[in-house]
């Protein structure tokens, strides 16, 4: 790797880990405060003012209105980030297949030193068939079993089922097929079957993903509140324990006691 690309490498993780920052807790509250629609405008703006600059001529304002562009981007693939469907390495690795996709007189087998007419023509035939892969929604699929997280990307995919009629009719629905899978799990721990387990706690955890879409509920908060509820009930428990020597010798029905105790202090 050249010094320049080692530089601009550098400078590119920066912009990412600034943008992180200030999409932290402890960052920006108007960064924190912004949605990939909102920054649907600002991205729109920044294009707009490229373009301006670029008519301009001035090298100073391009680069500087470009800059305030990639922001905008790498901003936007934060957010993703953060909702767990992709992030800025997913939005490179995208276009760079996009471009060795399309170039396959540079990149491929196809035939060197293709002119200007020839390369158009290529185009459209690779974007032809790209738009018709696109279109599929087992394609889209794939794409989402990618997300890194497992939960964003299952409600993707349930989403992608739904724009065909795919669906359970309502929430209720979809609450009957918990039931079932439940069962399932039940006949798997008893056999002891621990593929079986996986496979069946899988579906159990994708059927009350389409329960929580379906009733226009967000999954990833609720359970993050079912998290952040266990933990501070828990720290109120450890504190009662404790108090009365520790949890060394104590019983699971003894720390049920302390559990109760503080979830009927919580409804007081």
């Amino acid at each position: 790797m050249t010094k320049d690309n080692e530089r601009i490498g550098s400078e590119f993780l920066r912009l990412v880990e600034i943008m992180r920052t200030l999409r932290s807790p402890q960052g920006c509250s108007w960064d924190r405060k912004q949605t990939q629609t909102s920054m649907a405008e600002h991205i729109d703006e920044e294009s707009a003012e490229v373009v301006e600059a670029i008519n301009s001529g001035d090298s100073l304002h391009i680069k500087e209105e470009l800059g305030d562009l990639l922001m905008t981007i790498v901003f936007s693939a934060q957010i993703a980030a953060e909702a767990g469907t992709f992030d800025m390495g997913d939005v490179a690795s995208g276009i760079c297949e996009k471009l060795i996709n399309r170039h396959p007189h540079v990149f491929g087998d196809a035939a060197r030193g293709a002119n200007p007419e020839q390369v158009i023509q290529m185009w459209g035939e690779i974007k032809t068939q790209e738009k018709a892969d696109r279109k599929k929604l087992s394609n889209r699929m794939r794409e989402a079993l990618e997300f890194p997280s497992a939960l964003s990307g299952a409600e993707k995919i349930q989403q992608e089922a739904a724009r065909v009629g795919f669906d359970f009719p309502d929430a209720h629905a979809a609450l009957q097929k918990i039931k079932e899978e439940t069962s399932e799990i039940e006949a798997a721990i008893f056999n002891n079957n621990v593929d079986e387990l996986e496979e069946e706690i899988g579906d159990v955890l994708f059927a009350v993903l389409n329960v929580s879409r379906l009733s226009g509920v967000n999954a990833e908060k609720c359970l993050k509140q079912a998290a952040r509820k266990f933990v501070d009930r828990f720290t109120r428990v450890e504190t009662l324990v404790e108090k009365d020597g520790g949890f060394d010798g104590k019983s699971l029905a003894e720390l049920d006691r302390y559990w109760d105790k503080v979830k009927l202090e919580n409804k007081a």
